[in-house]
């Protein structure tokens, strides 16, 4: 066993923020998927950090370290650097509903970059302004709120880089996809973004998806046509649904080959790739949404998406 572990490449990612900042329902979101909803509720301020760890393709560690957001516990952190040397990845989150606090998150912000400015940090910080729940999706409100966070942060921070990202634990997708962005950076899915870009061009699908087996999405493509809005009422929400299967799967431990589920709308098809490798096995998925009249054809060509798997993940 514990040469099973040595095998795996630590990862250190900082998730910060102020208090009631959602990152550990964050965190317990992405992790559960389904039936969270009461735990979350009932969760208490995180004392100090809160470490955990997840294995990503059965080569890399994920240690997690959710700083507590209270005060007193900043003022320790800030004190010593050394909680955030050897960071991988930096993710800070702001409540986007909480515009009181958005002084105070600037403030903290502010701090803590300057601590990875020593410490010679070069990826990008994750910003994500978090609790932007679906029903504020359309919010004028909410956007100019983002907007002028985002402004000011790279307008005071131009020596660095930063990704945004909307999340709320009332979308799975919305956590999945800004963690996705950091652990795909250790990568290379050129071969795979290309297959399925050349999966939805060349049979009118609406979006392509590849899957590990724990939620993380790996690769996507979706239709060029598809607006904004189509999006976040479409892809948004089969995400969702497609990460709450495929925790399911895992949790009663069952395997499936594929699924193929018609409706007058759509056609949606789910395969499921093993692929073994030195460091052990990895399930993937990938789910097609398509044209009825499509699927023999999807199944064909999906056929020949083992050997990329393969060649990218062995």
């Amino acid at each position: 066993m514990s040469e099973r572990k040595q095998k795996f490449k630590d990862y250190k990612l900082v998730i910060a923020g102020l208090d009631n900042a959602g990152k550990s329902s964050a965190l317990i979101a992405l992790r559960q998927k389904y039936n969270f909803y009461e735990r979350v509720k009932n969760l208490k301020p995180t004392i100090k950090i809160d470490y955990s760890s997840f294995k990503f393709l059965e080569t890399y560690r994920i240690n997690i370290w959710d700083m507590g957001g209270q005060a007193k516990f900043r003022k320790i952190y800030v004190s010593n650097p050394i909680y955030f040397s050897e960071t991988d990845s930096l993710y800070f989150l702001i409540d986007i509903q909480d515009e009181f606090k958005f002084d105070e998150a600037m403030q903290y912000l502010h701090d803590v970059l300057d601590i990875y400015r020593g410490l010679d940090y070069m990826n990008d910080v994750v910003v994500c302004f978090n609790k932007h729940d679906p029903r504020f999706k359309n919010d004028a409100d909410f956007q100019d709120r983002s907007i002028m966070l985002e402004n000011l942060i790279t307008s005071q921070n131009q020596d660095m880089k930063f990704k945004f990202f909307h999340t709320s634990y009332y979308d799975i997708s919305s956590i999945s996809k800004a963690i996705s962005y950091s652990l795909n950076k250790l990568l290379s899915l050129e071969q795979i973004s290309k297959k399925l870009k050349f999966i939805v061009d060349k049979f009118g699908c609406n979006h392509a998806i590849l899957y590990t087996d724990s939620g993380i999405v790996i690769a996507d493509h979706y239709k060029e046509t598809m607006d904004t809005r189509a999006f976040e009422e479409i892809i948004s929400t089969k995400i969702n649904d497609d990460l709450e299967f495929f925790q399911r799967l895992k949790d009663d431990n069952v395997n499936i080959d594929d699924r193929v589920s018609i409706t007058e709308e759509k056609t949606e098809y789910v395969k499921m790739f093993s692929v073994s490798s030195t460091e052990g096995g990895n399930i993937f998925y990938v789910e097609v949404s398509m044209p009825a009249n499509m699927i023999n054809e999807i199944k064909i060509e999906l056929e020949k998406f083992q050997k990329i798997l393969e060649t990218t993940f062995t």
